[in-house]
């Protein structure tokens, strides 16, 4: 514990530096990441890493503020700038604040606690922020971190695992890592609950449907630079065939390479929502991706083309009923990609040759498996729920009591 205690210290030395760098500062906010300003508290806090797990807390957001008014404003928390970019008008929206975390370091979240009070902190999938933990563990009375939709392989220090009283991990190898990671100190309530990107859809009661009106035959979403060879052989196959395809970078900054490569190997391109037969239509604005899908007929995810890298969100793709396929790796799902290929529901391509002769996923086992997954997602929603009930009503009690206890002692004196 001491060990990482001087490496956080160390980081925080490092960041002040780079935080008088202009530049570095403006890409990253190390500055406002260090000293805010954070919202006003008390705060409902909750922390995802990138967009899709961001997505999915202003969901849950914008469920629990109808199902729990009570709560204290809801804060989502983002170490990426051009999320909260993104973030901040659909969650104004709904009621939800949105701000830049903080740094990992000990002057960064003293100064963050201090403004926020947050009585609860919920972290999407694989979040364990040690700092984080800590606060929340010396902030409150009994443990009042939960873990969602979470993924689990290794961890350098689990000391901090005591702060946790909910965990709904994704699987069960998931849950099982997790739990032998934690040396058994865990004392959290446990528990399988699926992917809650699939919350929002799961609650709604809407059933998975093939897309009727469609403009695009293939959508490549969420492609990263290192997958570009695979990339290209996959986009000259569907050029070739004519067909209406539209090609959705991971990162912005990557499509002027992008560009630049389809325009060398000769192919035409356009600007969505502009889609042409035997074109690429490039996404050149975050956060399209819904709106991509949504007249798609199929769709390849980024992220399984390279060992390296870790697939991206399928569950989007298949909710809205579009024939979705991934590459040969599946770094970070596997699990999940397993259990979808073994019941049909999403297909497969081992070599990009294989790209026009890859499976159609049959839509009635996509909604058998969803069937199933809304059934955990649901379930576990509801334990989360009434966790947090518990948490908040024991400790208004508790705090309660100290106050009374409080003024008595005054009196007598």
């Amino acid at each position: 514990m001491f060990g990482l205690n001087a490496i956080r210290r160390t980081l925080g030395i490092v960041a002040l530096a780079a935080g008088k760098v202009p530049s570095f500062n403006e890409k990253f906010k190390i500055q406002d990441r260090i000293r805010g300003p954070f919202p006003e508290g008390p705060c409902f806090w909750m922390h995802g890493a990138s967009l899709g797990e961001c997505k999915m807390l202003l969901s849950l957001a914008k469920i629990l503020r109808a199902e729990l008014p009570d709560l204290p404003p809801i804060l989502i928390t983002t170490q990426k700038a051009e999320v909260c970019a993104y973030l901040e008008p659909l969650a104004s929206k709904e009621g939800v604040l949105v701000s830049i975390a903080p740094l990992d370091t000990q002057s960064a979240i003293r100064n963050f606690m201090d403004a926020v009070k947050p009585v609860m902190l919920v972290l999407a999938e694989n979040e364990l922020w040690p700092g984080y933990l800590a606060a929340m563990r010396e902030h409150s009375i009994r443990p009042s971190v939960a873990l969602v939709s979470g993924r689990f392989y290794r961890c350098i220090d689990t000391h901090e695992f005591r702060s946790i009283g909910f965990v709904s991990m994704q699987t069960g190898a998931d849950l099982t890592r997790f739990v032998a990671a934690g040396d058994y100190s865990v004392a959290a309530k446990t528990i399988i609950g699926g992917d809650w990107k699939l919350l929002s859809w799961a609650k709604s009661g809407s059933e998975v449907e093939s897309p009727k009106d469609f403009c695009v035959d293939t959508a490549f979403l969420s492609f990263h630079k290192e997958e570009w060879k695979p990339l290209l052989e996959m986009l000259e196959l569907a050029v070739k065939a004519n067909e209406s395809i539209v090609l959705a970078p991971r990162f912005e900054e990557e499509l002027p390479k992008f560009r630049a490569g389809l325009e060398q190997a000769g192919i035409s391109t356009v600007e969505w929502p502009e889609v042409k037969p035997g074109a690429v239509s490039l996404v050149t604005v975050y956060g399209k991706l819904t709106e991509v899908l949504q007249t798609s007929k199929s769709s390849v995810i980024g992220g399984s083309f390279s060992r390296s890298l870790g697939v991206h969100d399928f569950w989007e793709s298949l909710k809205l009923g579009v024939a979705t396929c991934i590459g040969p790796f599946s770094r970070g799902q596997q699990a999940s990609v397993e259990a979808l290929l073994r019941e049909g529901a999403i297909a497969q391509i081992k070599t990009a040759a294989e790209y026009s002769s890859r499976s159609v996923p049959d839509v009635k086992r996509v909604y058998c498996f969803l069937a199933h997954e809304r059934e955990k997602v649901v379930s576990s929603y509801n334990a989360f729920v009434n966790f947090i009930q518990t948490t908040l009503e024991t400790d208004n009690s508790e705090s309660k009591n100290d106050s009374e206890s409080k003024n008595n002692m005054d009196a007598s004196v």
